[in-house]
């Protein structure tokens, strides 16, 4: 048994109200935060909840604008993901959940951190990860990582039998997390990945949820996004904060048919899983920053910008935001970032497209693209750049046999590079057989 003050993660769900009341029971001494990240629910009415279980104190702390201004302006500008499909929804919001923590430790004079995340998944590493690296002085607690309970009906269970009566679902299909970013659905039927799925049922089980009761319609056909410096900072020509930018995206177009994506991912613990990700803000502000990269960047930057946009993506969803590598990934993404300015029209029907880029400095020039004539462009340019270009990537200094394959059985040439010929002949390549 101790006295020590400890610092929850409050979420106001069955795993954290579950919690309240083992960690009283434990001689805890109970102070629960609730970190604003945009989830659209009562956060007051929550904190009476856990004061109601028997926790000490119980406040809202708002991250929403540190997230606009560190991690989502990046995000976007990088168009970041996890394996190409997951737009980081839940990973953009645990570190600063663990940030309020934290604080509120500090000012208690130092407390335990706990945390409802299961042993399965990835939100223990991102919270331990946070915990250890900005507050390493102070114990961490996971329940699900000690207490006997194995499952949603054992804490409805030991919730009633504390006196306490709410109408936790203990059948509900679907686990639910919502953040200014995204909604996540997980849980059920995304669990079998041999079953049929029908994403539609999915849908309409959470058509309330993330603005949905506002959204009435599938929004406007398009839209045009204004960004600089790889952050958007207007919609159809009228500046305003990003975050009213997000909200305004996701409310306009929650119930379009291409507001979400069904992924596979690879959490960090090794287990795969299932979710729908509900993010039609996320995905149209970064399929527009990433045509205006493909625009305004060359080749080699343009490679770069995808990579560092990979990196970010991973070391976000690993848990790694309090790290040296997110700050020198985040010196390369202001660089690269630095050239994204102009104007996206994104065609939203039947899904959402690049129609339009108008880029202050472009690198796609019309001129040159063009099949017709350019002043600035001779095709007879082209032979010398293939006679180098074919030197240093397929010019070999072995036997041509050593390289064959079934179509090239038996062809017996000599490779150009062998022998008293250097190089390729001059001259274009002939048209004869």
């Amino acid at each position: 048994m101790n006295d020590e003050r400890c610092v929850l993660a409050y979420s106001g769900g069955l795993d954290t109200s579950a919690i309240v009341p083992w960690l009283i029971d434990r001689a805890y001494e109970v102070h629960a935060v609730l970190v604003d990240v945009g989830q659209e629910e009562d956060l007051a009415a929550l904190c009476g909840k856990a004061l109601s279980m028997g926790a000490r104190t119980a406040r809202v702390a708002d991250a929403r604008p540190a997230m606009f201004k560190t991690v989502i302006p990046t995000a976007i500008g990088l168009a970041a993901t996890y394996e190409g499909t997951y737009r980081l929804g839940t990973a953009l919001a645990r570190p600063f959940i663990a940030l309020a923590q934290i604080q509120r430790a500090r000012e208690l004079g130092g407390a335990t951190l706990i945390h409802g995340a299961t042993g399965k998944g990835n939100d223990q590493i991102r919270f331990e990860f946070a915990y250890r690296s900005l507050a390493p002085e102070c114990p961490v607690l996971a329940p699900w990582k000690t207490w006997a309970f194995g499952g949603r009906q054992d804490l409805v269970d030991y919730l009633r039998s504390k006196g306490f009566e709410d109408r936790y679902e203990v059948t509900k299909d679907f686990s639910l997390d919502e953040n200014l970013w995204h909604l996540s659905v997980e849980g059920g039927p995304l669990e079998d990945a041999t079953a049929c799925l029908d994403v539609e049922r999915i849908l309409e089980n959470v058509a309330d949820r993330f603005g949905g009761a506002k959204g009435g319609g599938k929004g406007p056909a398009s839209v045009a996004i204004t960004l600089e410096k790889g952050v958007p900072v207007a919609i159809d020509g009228q500046a305003m904060p990003l975050a009213d930018m997000v909200s305004r995206l996701n409310v306009t177009y929650r119930h379009a048919p291409w507001a979400w994506d069904l992924v596979i991912e690879n959490r960090y613990t090794g287990i795969k899983s299932r979710g729908v990700y509900i993010n039609p803000a996320a995905k149209v502000l970064q399929l527009a920053a990433d045509a205006l990269a493909r625009t305004c960047l060359n080749k080699p930057m343009y490679d770069r910008y995808v990579d560092v946009g990979a990196a970010y993506g991973t070391l976000l969803y690993r848990g790694e935001y309090f790290s040296d590598q997110r700050v020198l990934v985040e010196s390369s993404a202001r660089e690269l970032m630095s050239r994204l300015n102009g104007t996206v029209t994104m065609q939203l029907e039947p899904q959402p497209y690049a129609a339009q880029i108008l880029a202050a400095q472009p690198m796609f020039r019309k001129d040159i693209a063009t099949f017709e004539r350019s002043t600035d462009y001779s095709h007879q340019d082209a032979e010398g750049f293939i006679r180098l270009a074919w030197l240093s990537t397929i010019g070999r200094s072995s036997t041509e046999g050593a390289y064959a394959d079934p179509v090239e059985a038996g062809i017996n040439v000599a490779s150009d590079v062998c022998g008293d010929q250097p190089m390729p002949a001059g001259g274009l390549v002939s048209s004869k057989a």
